[in-house]
């Protein structure tokens, strides 16, 4: 059996699903098996990779509601761990990697000798720019990790799901990621929780393509109205993982809503009221929003 699994969760994008499935088949790497999540798509996905599912390498499993890109991947990584898989590789389903992205992320955690958490790509835009939405955070001890730097390894704190691949053998004792955040933050929070128990790097060899439609980050002030009903969470997943991380991280979190109700009500183009509406229930809720995590049990 191989022992890598890249889950793709995707919902309502068939044309890139395809894309990013073409480009798992394409991967010089090739021994890992593929799950794809679908979260009950209604554009008639699962017709059109039907050729490509074949219950052995590449399996399917389409959800009976849209639990977010959070609950399919914990589902995802539930699947892994259940059957057995050393690593999962986790991806959105606009992501494109390129043909040597699971060969890099392979030959580094064989030269860590699997002593790390997680490891996530270099993600680039479109155009070839550096994806702003999944930069990840770098750890204050890179510097220290000379040898590594020298292999294209940076430690790191965080990262995007975009492209993860995590250690299955840190999720036992980590839990799973919080189904309840739906969407955004996470990612941010899952990866920080397991580089919290081990380390964790960037490998700068491997890349992966986000074809979102534009290389912005979420800004309430600024972001399309089509885009302003997921802001809620944002804002409430924010809180919760500030909160966590102590009193001034959530200090400073409070003192930016007053600094963003300002900018939208200065410099907004359009919806202000909508857009604070918005920016005020996610901060409001976060006061009231305490997920359980959810543990892996073996029994």
């Amino acid at each position: 059996m191989n022992n890598i699994l890249a889950v793709i969760v995707t919902y309502n994008r068939k044309e890139l699903l395809l894309e990013s499935i073409n480009a798992l088949l394409g991967q010089k790497y090739n021994k890992f098996d593929i799950y794809i999540f679908d979260n009950d798509s209604n554009d008639g996905t699962e017709e059109f990779i039907s050729n490509y599912i074949d219950g052995k390498r590449i399996k399917y499993f389409k959800s009976s509601k849209n639990i977010g890109g959070a609950g399919g991947f914990s589902e995802g990584i539930k699947y892994a761990y259940y059957n057995k898989y050393k690593y999962c590789w986790l991806m959105d389903d606009d992501t494109v990697p390129n043909d040597d992205s699971l060969l890099s992320l392979n030959d580094k955690a064989k030269s860590l000798g699997g002593k790390f958490s997680f490891l996530c790509s270099l993600a680039l835009f479109k155009d070839g720019n550096i994806c702003k939405m999944n930069i990840p955070v770098v750890h204050k001890d890179y510097i220290y990790e000379y040898c590594n730097v020298k292999n294209n390894l940076i430690l790191v704190e965080s990262c995007s799901f975009v492209s993860c691949f995590i250690n299955m053998k840190y999720v036992k004792e980590i839990g799973l990621p919080i189904k309840e955040f739906f969407i955004y933050g996470d990612d941010v929070e899952y990866t920080r929780r397991l580089s919290k128990i081990e380390k964790a790097y960037i490998d700068i060899d491997s890349i992966v393509i986000h074809k979102m439609k534009v290389n912005t980050n979420t800004d309430i002030v600024y972001t399309d109205i089509s885009k302003l009903g997921r802001a809620f969470y944002t804002f409430r997943n924010r809180f919760y993982i500030d909160h966590k991380k102590g009193i001034k991280p959530f200090i400073k979190y409070l003192l930016r809503y007053f600094s963003l109700f300002c900018k939208i009500l200065f410099k907004s183009p359009n919806h202000k009221l909508y857009r604070i509406r918005q920016l005020s229930k996610g901060y409001l809720c976060g006061f009231f929003f305490h997920p359980k995590i959810e543990y892996i049990n073996d029994k």
